[in-house]
C-alpha cells in the first residue's frame, strides 16, 4: 500500500516547465489524485479468461479498499474500448458513468470504512504497435505456430486491460491473479504459482499470488507453450532464492546456459543494495514476444539469448545480457523503491541505468565502468527536463531520464569525491524506501544531510532544466605563461562542480563557480582542453 495525496500547488508550480505539452482532460483524470480518488486500495483479485483467436478477454476484478474521506462517487480506470457489464459494491449493484478512460461509480462511502468492489467486464484490449515502448497486448505465434502473447503497459497504464485505481501512489498490499487459457497453453504471471485447475471447456486456470506491494503496470500475463526451468541463487547469508525461467521449448537448452548470468547480476546488486527485495515471491524470467519489461518477480525477456542489446550496444569486452541486467536493476529501483507520480519516473530509470555501470564496476573495474558510461553519453538529448510535472499523465519524449539521469549520479559521485560516503548514501536511499516509495526531495534531502552540503542546485541543473551545466572558458597564452579563465553558465546560479583541464596530457583540477576565475601556469602549454570523463557538462571556449 503506497498512497499519498498530491497537492494541486505542486502541479501548478511545476507545469510551467512543460508549456510545450498540452495536457488533456483524460491526462488529468489519469494522473491526478482528485476528489474521487481519495481511497486506499489494499488488495486486488483479477480473474480473466483469454480467447486468443479473438484477441479478447472477459472476467472480473475485485478491489478491496478503505475510504480516506467521505465520497459520493469514486473513480476507477478502464480504457473505453473495454465494456463494463456490472459493478457491485459490498455485493450490491451500483450505478456508474464512463468518461474517457475513467469510470465514476455512484456510491456513498464513509471515511475509515472498508469496502469491496467487483467489476465484471470484457473486450479486446488495445494492441501494442511497438511494445514495450508503445503499450498494449502483443499477440503472436511461436516458431511452431502456437499462440504466444504478452502485455506491457508502463506509461500508458494498466487500465488498458484491467480496471483499477491507475495511479502510482496507490499500490495494493498484495494481489491474486487467475488466468484461464486453452489447455495446451500456459499462463505465467507475477509472484508464486498457487494452483492449476482443469476446466470443463478444454481450458486451464493458472492462479498466481503476489505477496508484496506492486505497481499496477507491473502486473502482467504471458501466454504460450512454455517449458519451465528452475534454479537457486544462494545469498551471502546462505539463504536460497527460487529462480524460475519460462521459455519456449526450442530455447530450453540455450536458456539453461544463458540465464546462469542471473547469479552474477544478483550478486553485484546484493553487494551494493542488499538481497533481492521480493524474496518470498521469487525471481523469474519469462520469454516474451517483445524486448523486455521489469514486471515485478516475472521479468519479460525478449533479448534472443544474446549479449548486449540484441547482440550489440555494449563495449566489446563485456559479455552480459542487457535486458537481464537492466530489468533486474528495476527490481530494486522501480519495483521496490517506487515513485508516487509519473513526474518522478527518473527514480526508476536513472538509478536502474546507473546500476548497470555499478555492475560493470563490480566485475570489470572502475575504468571499464567509466568507458561504459561514456558509451551512453551520445544518447543524451538535452531537449526536455527530467523532472516531470505532477498530477498529469506525463510521458517524456526522450530517454534522458535514463542516460542523463545516470550521468547526474555519476557526476555527483565524482563531485562528492568520497566513495565510502557515496555508496553509503545510495544504500541508505534504497534502504529507507525499499518496498515503499520515494520522490525527488527524498533524494535531495538525503544527499544534503549526509554530505553536509547543499546539492539542490546541482541536482536541479541536471534534472529540473533541459540545459546541462555549461562551462565557459578562455585561454591566454604568453611566451612563458598560460592563463586559463573559466566559469559556469547555468540556470541554477549557485551550481558548483569541480572539473579537470587536460594540459599536454596532465590533468589539473579547478573549481568553477558562476563568477569568472583564473588559474596561472608558468609555462606555455600546447594543448589545453576540459576533461569530460568523470562528469557530464558542455564546454564553450569564448574569446575575450
Amino acid at each position: 500500500m503506497k498512497f499519498y495525496l498530491l497537492l494541486i500547488l505542486s502541479l501548478v508550480s511545476k507545469c510551467f516547465l512543460f508549456s510545450q505539452k498540452a495536457f488533456t482532460y483524460n491526462d488529468r483524470l489519469r494522473g491526478s489524485i482528485n476528489e474521487w480518488r481519495l481511497y486506499d486500495v489494499r488488495y486486488y483479485n483479477l480473474s480473466l479468461e483469454f480467447f486468443p483467436s479473438k484477441k479478447m478477454i472477459a472476467g472480473t476484478l475485485k478491489m478491496d479498499f478503505t475510504a480516506v474521506e467521505n465520497q459520493s462517487k469514486i473513480q476507477i480506470d478502464l480504457f473505453q474500448q473495454m465494456k463494463i457489464n456490472a459493478i457491485t459494491l459490498n455485493n450490491k449493484n451500483v450505478k456508474f458513468k464512463r468518461s474517457e478512460n475513467a469510470t465514476f461509480v455512484e456510491a456513498s462511502i464513509n471515511k475509515g470504512s472498508k469496502y469491496s468492489m467487483t467489476v465484471e467486464y470484457e473486450g479486446k484490449p488495445i494492441q501494442a504497435k511497438n511494445a514495450p515502448w508503445d503499450g498494449g497486448f502483443v499477440w503472436k505465434e511461436d516458431i511452431e505456430g502456437n499462440t504466444w502473447a504478452g502485455v506491457a503497459c508502463e506509461g500508458i497504464g494498466a487500465s488498458l486491460w484491467w480496471p483499477n485505481k491507475d495511479h502510482l501512489s496507490d499500490e495494493p498490499d498484495s494481489m491474486e491473479m487467475h488466468f484461464t487459457v486453452p489447455s495446451d497453453l500456459v499462463a505465467v504471471s507475477n509472484g508464486n504459482l498457487t494452483g492449476i485447475k482443469e476446466q470443463k471447456n478444454n481450458t486451464k486456470t493458472y492462479s498466481w499470488k503476489v505477496t508484496y506491494p506492486i505497481n499496477n503496470y507491473n502486473i502482467t500475463v504471458y501466454i504460450g507453450k512454455y517449458e519451465h526451468l528452475q534454479d537457486l541463487y544462494k545469498a551471502n547469508d546462505s539463504s536460497e532464492l527460487a529462480l524460475d525461467y519460462y521459455v519456449l521449448p526450442n530455447h530450453k537448452a540455450v536458456a539453461a546456459t544463458h540465464f546462469k548470468q542471473v547469479h552474477k547480476v544478483l550478486r553485484a546488486f546484493e553487494h551494493y543494495f542488499g538481497k533481492y527485495p521480493f524474496w518470498k515471491d521469487g525471481y523469474a524470467l519469462v520469454e516474451c514476444p517483445y524486448l523486455g519489461m521489469e514486471h515485478q518477480s516475472a521479468i519479460a525477456y525478449g533479448n534472443e539469448f544474446k549479449g548486449g542489446y540484441l547482440g550489440k550496444g555494449i563495449l566489446e569486452e563485456l559479455d552480459f545480457d542487457y535486458i537481464i541486467l537492466h530489468e533486474t536493476a528495476h527490481e530494486y529501483f522501480g519495483n521496490s523503491v517506487s515513485c508516487t507520480d509519473l513526474g518522478d519516473m527518473w527514480i526508476h530509470e536513472s538509478f536502474a541505468t546507473y546500476m548497470e555501470a555499478l555492475f560493470v564496476e563490480y566485475y570489470y573495474g572502475k575504468d571499464a565502468a567509466q568507458r561504459y558510461l561514456l558509451s551512453q553519453k551520445s544518447l543524451i538529448k538535452n531537449t526536455e527536463p527530467i523532472f516531470g510535472p505532477y498530477g498529469v499523465n506525463y510521458e517524456p519524449l526522450t530517454s534522458d531520464q535514463y542516460y542523463k539521469g545516470s550521468w547526474m549520479l555519476h557526476s555527483l559521485r565524482n563531485t562528492i569525491e568520497n566513495d565510502t560516503l557515496w555508496f553509503s548514501i545510495l544504500h541508505e536511499f534504497y534502504d529507507n524506501h525499499k518496498i515503499k516509495s520515494a520522490n525527488r526531495d527524498d533524494f535531495i534531502n538525503l544527499v544534503n544531510r549526509r554530505t553536509k552540503k547543499d546539492y539542490t542546485a546541482f541536482i536541479h541543473q541536471y534534472l529540473r532544466w533541459e540545459t546541462p551545466p555549461t562551462l565557459e572558458y578562455r585561454i591566454d597564452k604568453k611566451a612563458d605563461l598560460t592563463l586559463v579563465y573559466y566559469r559556469w553558465k547555468c540556470i541554477e546560479t549557485s551550481f558548483e562542480m569541480p572539473i579537470e583541464f587536460n594540459l599536454d596530457g596532465h590533468e589539473i583540477k579547478v573549481k568553477p563557480t558562476n563568477e569568472w576565475k583564473s588559474t596561472q601556469f608558468a609555462r606555455n602549454f600546447k594543448s589545453i582542453t576540459p576533461s569530460f570523463s568523470k562528469r557530464y557538462y558542455q564546454a564553450i571556449e569564448v574569446s575575450k
